[in-house]
């Protein structure tokens, strides 16, 4: 029909301005400090995507590192990217990269950043039918209450070997198993030992909230700093309650 081919046209150019403009408002670029933009440069130039995600995206070889900066902290961190190897002796296959101390500073400006994003990741829990227990970590930004054990110990120990605490990832409950710290079997009756003054359960409570203070001879004060941030007073009395049971 007459006119119909220029209407069309007319039409079509009228939907890309206004899917331009809609794009505009929506897709507009966050503006970020320097220093998270330089680190997201280092990331990519590394190719830690290759092995690593962020919020579930990326390369499934390696652990999702959307929390890693507040699970583990600075001073661990930098010490791990010195020479991963030393942590996981003869398990891990992260490269050393060389990173000078600028791009380090990037990098985890820019971890640190990734975790302070709300997004709601990790997901909540799930639970299997037919099975029990926690499958997942805890729940983080969802507003509901995950469903743990009544006895404390028994939380302390999911606490152990998950987030936020994540403990087992560098000591064993294996004697004589070192991961990256030491083993903690039998922790219940050293620590009383350790310090003089201290009780046991008076030196575990310290070790986790200043790791610093009394470091074990042949290792490395190494451990996340910032327990006391990202544990709540009830996860670190279930930790160390399950800690007293190693005797």
């Amino acid at each position: 029909m007459p006119g119909t081919r220029p209407f069309f046209i007319a039409a079509l150019l009228v939907s890309a301005v206004a899917v331009v403009a809609l794009a505009g408002s929506v897709l507009h670029p966050r503006d970020v400090p320097q220093a998270v933009a330089t680190g997201y440069n280092v990331w990519r130039a590394t190719g830690c995507e290759g092995c690593h995600t962020l919020f579930g995206q990326g390369g499934p070889y390696a652990p999702d590192l959307t929390g890693i900066y507040a699970q583990r902290g600075d001073v661990y961190l930098r010490e791990f990217l010195v020479n991963p190897n030393a942590f996981h002796p003869n398990q891990r296959l992260m490269p050393r990269f060389g990173l000078t101390i600028a791009e380090t500073d990037s990098l985890l400006a820019f971890l640190e950043w990734v975790g302070q994003q709300e997004t709601g990741w990790p997901p909540r829990p799930i639970q299997v039918s037919g099975g029990s227990g926690l499958v997942g970590s805890s729940v983080a930004n969802s507003g509901e209450t995950a469903v743990l054990p009544e006895d404390p110990a028994a939380r302390g120990r999911n606490w152990f070997k998950s987030p936020p605490a994540n403990c087992a990832t560098c000591h064993a409950l294996e004697p004589e198993v070192v991961i990256v710290g030491p083993s903690l079997a039998g922790i219940a009756t050293r620590a009383g030992t350790r310090v003089p003054g201290l009780n046991a359960e008076a030196y575990i409570r310290n070790s986790m909230m200043a790791p610093g203070d009394y470091v074990i001879e042949g290792f490395q004060n190494v451990m996340a700093q910032n327990l006391a941030d990202t544990l709540s007073s009830d996860q670190i009395n279930d930790l160390i309650a399950f800690l007293m049971t190693l005797e």
